[in-house]
């Protein structure tokens, strides 16, 4: 059971967790600076937002039907949206990292961690595995401070894809964040899904299962 496995990778989980908070989209729902909207037409190449200095890496929306679209890049993979969603930023996000949001509290997260480099930094297998359990650890610990309740992890499919998922809820904002973590074919990256949602929206979650991997 991976709860179980996780709980056998904690000694490991805890030199890794500062990589994985660090290495991958923030955990979006601390509500310091939510976030910002950048809104583009399907025509239009999806940039930074006007007010994120940081570099972004390039992103093409491809159409895919006539009221959805292919939202991300060949670095950390697609999304099949709604033509109505836009690009979002939260301050602190990696360069990799890109966000496409429904509303300020329905948000989709998508980035890349290079498993070879840092398992030669850290000494460790660095893995969607081991990137689940630093990810589990870290809201663990968090929650010894914040609202953060039903920290749960778990072994799904994401589309056509096996993850280790790790969930939980911030009753104080009424929402969930829901992370799936992968490893790629050749097990050189790990990728990374998030969706964050209110309870009312729990179809929101759907999203994420159109997830398609780089080729």
């Amino acid at each position: 059971m991976f709860l179980k496995s996780l709980q056998k990778l904690l000694p490991l989980a805890l030199s890794a967790a500062l990589v994985l908070s660090l290495s991958a989209c923030t955990i979006h729902i601390e509500k310091k600076d939510k976030g910002t909207a950048s809104y583009a037409s399907s025509d239009d190449e999806y940039g930074i937002s006007s007010d994120d200095s940081s570099v972004s890496s390039e992103e093409d929306v491809s159409s895919a039907a006539a009221d959805t679209q292919e939202f991300g890049n060949d670095q950390v993979g697609w999304l099949t949206l709604d033509s109505d969603f836009y690009k979002w930023y939260t301050p602190g996000n990696t360069e990799t990292c890109v966000q496409y949001a429904k509303s300020p509290f329905e948000i989709l997260s998508l980035d890349v961690m290079d498993s070879v480099a840092l398992s030669k930094e850290y000494n460790v297998e660095y893995d969607a595995k081991m990137a689940a359990s630093s990810r589990m650890y870290y809201l663990e610990e968090s929650a010894k401070t914040q609202n953060i309740t039903g920290i749960t992890g778990a072994t799904e499919k994401l589309g056509q894809y096996d993850a280790y998922q790790v969930y939980c809820q911030y009753p104080d904002d009424n929402q969930y964040l829901v992370m799936w973590f992968m490893d790629s074919p050749d097990k050189t990256k790990v990728y990374y899904v998030a969706a964050e949602f209110r309870t009312t929206e729990m179809g929101f979650f759907d999203y994420a299962q159109t997830y398609r991997m780089p080729e």
